[in-house]
């Protein structure tokens, strides 16, 4: 089968389009599949850059939301996260990119899997192929946040440690590859991963010609996997969501905000950088300290005290939340050295308030339960998991998210 896949590869770009391909019947007794989609930092708007004739198609197809609204903070791993599990970061543990438990003392850092991404005790909730594998269901994940670590006890049947430099027609052909297993080894749900979007708007900025061709790359990508799925007869059968987890804002080297100049080195404990910043001060005096640099000279930031953070946030249960967030206002961003980074510039940045405009995601969904060229207002991020339940059969663990909500962008029978 990878034989004839990539004989057609070479048919698309020989010819630009997959209408010559021919549709074949699916396995006898092939089980209906989610295939669950993030493109990492792609932004509500920006379905319309560039040529992305697999993106429209897939529009006229399926249910399209005005946006996907993350939770709070809009950064990568919470957010992916809360996809699939359901939950705020209050809820599920996983309260930023970067982070400190102040009862193991340990710290978390996403590009580092052997202090902290692979181990068990992060990763608190549910994630729905924990939900699956125990009902009974293979899954699959070609990369996603926490895919890596044991859940519960539980992996996905199939799963990769995360790569960067895994190209991306090889992630989909891997997604292939498993849905070319035997039946009773084929996973139900699976999740495929890009980052290219979230580089590129970090890199060179939301409004970049390099933003526009890593969208296009990511259009001709999910043509390719289209094309794998007809080709299998599994078109029809298959549900595509395509989820992003954040946006991207502009920023300028200019707007930077120094965090010296509020909190010493040895006045608390800082962890992050960027949007927001999480410092323990080391005692009440330093947090009076603080408190009165802060009211001494303000800046384009908020204080945010974890006993008075405002309830839409749902960001104040969990122990590793800092009894101060310095969350800066959208445009600006933290560097917590003891002086000014030299390394490159960065020209996007996100993990700013979670409604604002310029931090929404996408929701797209194709497949046999999904109107036609249907759209839909905001759908919310932890209402997914609610979905993905919904859609293989499965008895849902208690989530934030509802149900009830995500309801309406489903086909339903009368």
């Amino acid at each position: 089968m990878k034989k004839v896949f990539l004989f057609f590869i070479f048919l698309f770009y020989i010819t630009g389009s997959f209408a010559l391909l021919p549709i074949l019947s699916p396995p006898e007794g092939a089980p209906p599949t989610v295939i669950l989609i993030s493109m990492d930092g792609f932004r509500s708007d920006y379905w319309n850059r560039g040529k992305t004739p697999h993106f429209h198609e897939l529009i006229k197809r399926g249910t399209l939301a005005d946006h996907l609204k993350p939770v709070f903070p809009s950064v990568t791993f919470t957010n992916h996260y809360s996809l699939v599990t359901g939950l705020f970061a209050e809820n599920h543990g996983i309260v930023n990119n970067s982070m400190w438990d102040p009862v193991s003392r340990k710290s978390f850092e996403i590009h580092n899997a052997d202090a902290a991404v692979d181990q068990s005790v992060w990763w608190e909730g549910e994630p729905v192929w924990v939900t699956a594998e125990r009902q009974g269901k293979r899954t699959a994940s070609m990369f996603w946040v926490g895919s890596s670590a044991e859940i519960n006890g539980t992996r996905p049947t199939y799963w990769m440690p995360y790569d960067q430099t895994f190209p991306k027609q090889k992630r989909i052909e891997k997604v292939l590859e498993w849905l070319d297993l035997p039946l009773e080894k084929r996973p139900q749900f699976i999740t495929l991963y890009f980052e290219d979007t979230d580089l590129a708007g970090h890199r060179y900025g939301p409004d970049s010609e390099e933003v526009t061709q890593a969208i296009k790359e990511l259009d001709d990508s999910l043509g390719l996997l289209v094309a794998g799925l007809k080709i299998r007869g599994l078109q029809k059968s298959t549900t595509l969501i395509l989820v992003s987890d954040h946006g991207m804002a502009s920023v300028k080297r200019s707007d930077r905000l120094l965090l010296n100049d509020y909190v010493k080195p040895n006045e608390a404990k800082v962890v992050g950088s960027g949007a927001l910043v999480f410092v323990w001060p080391a005692s009440k005096q330093a947090e009076l300290a603080i408190l009165k640099k802060v009211d001494k000279k303000p800046g384009p930031f908020q204080l945010l005290l974890k006993e008075k953070m405002p309830e839409r946030f749902h960001f104040s249960k969990h122990r590793r939340i800092s009894p101060f967030v310095f969350l800066a206002n959208e445009g600006w961003y933290w560097e917590t050295g003891l002086l000014p980074s030299i390394k490159p510039a960065v020209f996007g940045m996100h993990g700013y308030d979670n409604i604002s405009p310029r931090m929404q995601a996408i929701f797209l969904a194709v497949g046999p339960n999904f109107n036609e060229n249907k759209k839909v207002g905001e759908v919310e991020n932890i209402d997914i998991y609610s979905l993905l339940a919904h859609l293989l059969k499965l008895r849902p663990a208690n989530t934030d998210g509802s149900y009830q909500r995500i309801e309406r962008v489903l086909h339903l029978k009368e």
